[in-house]
């Protein structure tokens, strides 16, 4: 968000204008990922509602070959009865999740 005078009429580049940047954090479970474990393409997040079932939330944008690299020693295979077991998942923000 920039903030200027209302006087002031818009130019882009311009020095004296207020930038506010907002930053929200929150916590959630890697529960999926595209890609394969050696090399994990993008992660798909996870949170337990409140009767205790994992609901998908949202997935990172693609990874970069050496985040992906990192993390691939950090991953595991699926356990037995993933809830999200069948389910198909895109790299792409414009696919569907099921």
């Amino acid at each position: 968000m920039v903030f200027k005078r209302l006087d002031d009429a818009y130019q882009p580049s311009v020095r004296g204008w207020q930038k506010y940047k907002v930053r929200e954090t929150s916590e959630a479970i890697v529960s999926a990922i595209t890609g394969s474990l050696a090399a994990p393409r993008t992660l798909l997040l996870g949170r337990y509602d409140t009767e205790g079932r994992l609901q998908y939330v949202g997935r990172t944008t693609t990874l970069a070959q050496a985040a992906g690299a990192a993390l691939a020693g950090l991953l595991a295979a699926e356990w037995c009865g993933h809830p999200w077991t069948g389910w198909s998942f895109s790299a792409g923000w414009a696919a569907g999740r099921r």
